[in-house]
């Protein structure tokens, strides 16, 4: 598909305008847009980059998990405090390990007296299941006792259609400056379980298959297990 200049120097296809519109509405594309144009014509933006990537990475710091439980819980605290539909989104995430593309379309029947979710995950285009527990089965009972199958899990107020990925973000951005967190995105929930899988049980080899990842060391990457923290536990290792 060929490119259009969409501002001075900035040139995108029609779909890549589309994707990114959805992914950060018009308004902020605009803005993003603007940035970018002024950065090509001041030679600061990085040659390597395509256009559509310099947008979607544009201003992105890399997402931490929440290390400390006690964080976890006052983040909790600050949805419970705006909705039921926030919290539950934040907590069906940190105990799945599923990506916030996947979590938004569920539908009550995909959850409801299920022992396990199954999707075909929306960036890998695979099978993926994920396990409910007996705790989390008690989570998704209270939340969806007064709501039909067909409905969806995480209704936006104003069309009754799924939460868009930018809708979610703002929710949990606006809880966790309440929280007083930083450095959280959508992919924060999955990199806080699998912090804590790690270092509940030390088996990367088994999150390695949670996450779908072709090494350990990009599983470890993920989710923030530093070389200090290792170095840590091998100063109280020893034979």
């Amino acid at each position: 598909m060929k490119k259009k200049e969409v501002a001075p120097d900035v040139f995108l296809t029609e779909e890549e305008v589309k994707k990114l519109q959805e992914t950060f509405g018009s308004r902020l594309l605009q803005q993003k847009v603007s940035l970018l144009s002024r950065q090509k014509q001041t030679g600061d933006k990085r040659k390597e980059m395509s256009d559509y990537h310099s947008l979607r990475t544009q201003g992105m710091q890399k997402v931490q998990p929440i290390r400390e439980l006690e964080a976890i819980d006052r983040m909790k605290r600050a949805l419970k405090r705006d909705s039921l539909r926030n919290y539950f989104m934040f907590v069906l995430g940190l105990n799945t390990g599923m990506r916030i593309s996947d979590i938004l379309p569920l539908q009550v029947k995909d959850v409801r007296n299920k022992t396990h979710i199954r999707v075909k995950e929306t960036k890998t285009r695979k099978s993926g299941t994920f396990r409910i527990n007996r705790e989390l089965w008690q989570d998704i009972a209270d939340y969806t006792e007064d709501m039909q199958d067909e409905e969806y899990l995480f209704p936006s107020r104003k069309t009754n259609l799924p939460l868009t990925r930018v809708q979610a973000y703002r929710i949990l951005r606006k809880a966790a400056d309440k929280a007083g967190i930083e450095q959280i995105g959508t992919h924060s929930m999955r990199k806080t379980l699998g912090y804590h899988f790690y270092n509940q049980t030390k088996d990367v080899a088994v999150l390695q298959e949670i996450f779908n990842h072709s090494t350990p060391a990009i599983t470890k990457d993920y989710i923030g297990i530093t070389q200090k923290e290792i170095d840590d536990k091998m100063d109280n290792f020893y034979l």
